[in-house]
């Protein structure tokens, strides 16, 4: 059985999964609990059903777009985007492409600190374990409430 993302072509997912047309529905998307319950495809699954080399050009599509947006004075060189995209690729792979919305939209909205009007790769990996750390927190949190739970409903049969 395929699914939606095997059948949409890349030219379609490329437009589906750009970060204007993703950040212009991101009021869906408040919160890390929000993304982390989005049925958004992951970079680890469009690795899968798209290929590495897609997968990679996608992620670079975000950070162009992130360092088109923020009009910095010395903006990322395409080979440091280049580089920083497989990175996140290899290291972020269980991020949704909700998960990425909100990263950015916070990126942008300064929630991070300020750039000093320069953009690197250590910033940009800085950023998303900053916002990792906060995600599998919260899911250890989850866990552990769900965990609670069920440990209070078999005392209570």
């Amino acid at each position: 059985m395929n699914s939606a993302i095997q059948q949409s072509s890349k030219k379609n997912l490329l437009e589906k999964y750009s970060p204007k047309n993703c950040l212009a529905f991101s009021g869906k998307v408040k919160t890390i609990e929000q993304a982390m319950s989005s049925k958004a495809p992951s970079i680890g699954r469009f690795q899968n059903e798209q290929g590495r080399q897609f997968t990679e050009g996608l992620i670079t599509f975000w950070l162009l777009y992130l360092n088109k947006v923020l009009n910095l004075n010395k903006p990322m060189s395409e080979e440091q985007i280049n580089l920083c995209s497989s990175m996140v690729v290899e290291e972020f792979y269980m991020l949704k492409m909700s998960d990425l919305t909100l990263l950015f939209k916070r990126i942008i909205s300064g929630q991070y600190g300020e750039f000093y009007e320069r953009l690197s790769i250590d910033k940009i990996l800085t950023f998303f374990r900053t916002y990792l750390d906060e995600r599998f927190n919260l899911a250890e949190e989850a866990s552990a409430r769900e965990h609670e739970n069920e440990i209070y409903k078999s005392k209570n049969i």
